[in-house]
C-alpha cells in the first residue's frame, strides 16, 4: 500500500527591493557611526594635543626659569664687561666671554623666536671673593690670595680689577695655604685646558695688582637655550663640543621670547622691558620677562589659531611681545606660558 508524503510549502526569501532597502539603512547607519567616530577623534586630538602642549610648555618654562633665577651669581661688582679666556681645545683658543648674566638674541627671524644665554657660578663660595696679595703681571705668574678656602682642583675662577677686562683661569690643585696667604696653582696642560701655556698671556696690559678680586666660579654654568625643529634645545658652552652636541630638552616647543627688565635709574625697580639693546653692565638687568609657546603635535584641517599670538598683555610683534603666524602655522593649536623672573643674585648684589 502506497503512502503519500505531504508536499512541502514553497521556500520564502527576500525580494530585491527588501535587500536594497536593508542595504540603504545599513549604509546610513555606517555613515552616522563614521561621522560620530570622526568627530570623536577630532575632539580627542584637540584635547590631547592641547594637554600635551600645556605640559610641554610648563616643563620648558620651569627648566629655563630655574637657570635664569640663578644667573649672575658671582658676577656682581666685578666691574668688567668681558672675560679673557683661553682653551687649548677650542678654535680660536683665545675667545672673550661676555660678563652679562643674561644675554638675549633673535635666533630665528622667520618665526620670531629668541636665544637665551645664562651665566653664573655654581660654587658655594661664589659670593665670597678673595683678594690677590702679590702683583700678577701675566696669566702664568704665581697667584697668591688672602683666602683660598673652597678653591678645589678643577674649579674655574675669575680675576677682576676695574676698569680692566676680567680673566678666567682654572685651579690645577686645591687651594694651598703657605704662611699667611694661599697659593692657587693654575698650571696648563692635562685636564686644565683653560690655562694658557707659559709665554701665552691673556691678561690685560699690566696684569693685576695686589687687591684684585678672585671669584670662585666652580665648574661654571654657561648655558644657551633656543628652539630647533620643534624642541627646546640646550648647549653647555663650557664644553668644547657644545656646537655639535646640543641636548633636546622638551618636544613640542614652537618659540621662546624674552625681554630684559632694566633698572635704568638704580632704584631697584624695573623701569622698562625691552629686547634690545644688550645691557651695558651686569647690574642693569634685574628681571627677565619670559614666554614659552608650545604647539600641539597634530594640525587641524582649517585655521584654528589667530594670525598673531599675543604673549602677554600689551604685547605686539614690534615690541617683542607677540609672534606672527603663517597660514600653515595657524592650523595648529598653541599654549602660551609666560612669567617674569627676578634675577635674585643681581638684586641682592651677590
Amino acid at each position: 500500500m502506497k503512502t503519500h508524503q505531504p508536499i512541502a510549502g514553497r521556500s520564502q526569501g527576500f525580494t530585491l527591493i527588501e535587500i536594497m532597502v536593508a542595504m540603504t539603512i545599513g549604509m546610513l547607519g555606517i555613515m552616522i557611526m563614521m561621522q560620530v567616530f570622526t568627530l570623536f577623534l577630532g575632539q580627542k586630538r584637540t584635547t590631547s594635543g592641547a594637554a600635551d602642549a600645556q605640559e610641554n610648555g610648563l616643563i620648558a618654562l620651569y627648566t629655563m626659569e630655574r637657570d635664569v633665577r640663578m644667573s649672575g651669581l658671582g658676577l656682581v661688582g666685578l666691574g668688567c664687561t668681558t672675560i679673557n679666556t683661553y682653551n687649548e681645545d677650542r678654535t680660536p683658543q683665545d675667545l672673550p666671554m661676555t660678563m652679562l648674566p643674561i644675554l638675549l638674541a633673535l635666533d630665528n627671524p622667520a618665526v620670531g623666536t629668541d636665544k637665551l644665554t645664562v651665566l653664573y657660578s655654581n660654587s658655594a663660595f661664589a659670593n665670597i671673593p678673595t683678594l690677590v696679595t702679590d702683583p700678577m703681571p701675566t696669566s702664568s705668574a704665581i697667584l697668591n690670595v688672602s683666602n683660598g678656602d673652597g678653591f678645589a682642583q678643577g674649579n674655574l675662577f675669575i680675576i677682576s680689577e676695574p676698569p680692566k677686562a676680567c680673566s678666567l683661569a682654572q685651579a690645577s690643585q686645591d687651594g694651598n695655604k703657605t704662611g699667611s696667604t694661599w697659593n692657587l696653582q693654575h698650571n696648563p696642560g692635562g685636564a686644565y685646558d683653560w690655562n694658557p701655556p707659559g709665554g701665552h698671556n691673556i691678561f690685560p696690559a699690566g696684569g693685576y695688582g695686589a687687591g684684585a678680586r678672585v671669584t670662585n666660579m666652580g665648574s661654571m654654568v654657561n648655558r644657551e637655550y633656543y628652539v630647533q625643529n620643534g624642541s627646546l634645545m640646550m648647549r653647555d658652552l663650557t664644553q668644547i663640543d657644545s656646537a655639535t652636541n646640543p641636548v633636546a630638552l622638551v618636544n613640542g616647543i614652537f618659540a621662546i621670547k624674552a625681554l630684559y627688565g632694566k633698572d635704568t635709574n638704580g632704584d631697584g625697580y624695573v623701569d622698562t622691558f625691552v629686547n634690545t639693546p644688550a645691557p651695558a653692565a651686569s647690574e642693569e638687568v634685574i628681571a627677565i620677562r619670559l614666554a614659552v609657546v608650545a604647539r600641539a603635535e597634530s594640525n587641524e584641517r582649517e585655521s584654528v589659531s589667530p594670525a598673531t599670538l599675543v604673549l602677554w598683555s600689551g604685547g605686539t610683534v614690534a615690541n617683542g611681545g607677540a609672534i606672527a603666524l603663517s597660514t600653515s602655522d595657524r592650523q595648529y593649536r598653541y599654549k602660551v606660558h609666560h612669567t617674569t623672573i627676578p634675577l635674585r643674585n643681581i638684586i641682592w648684589g651677590v
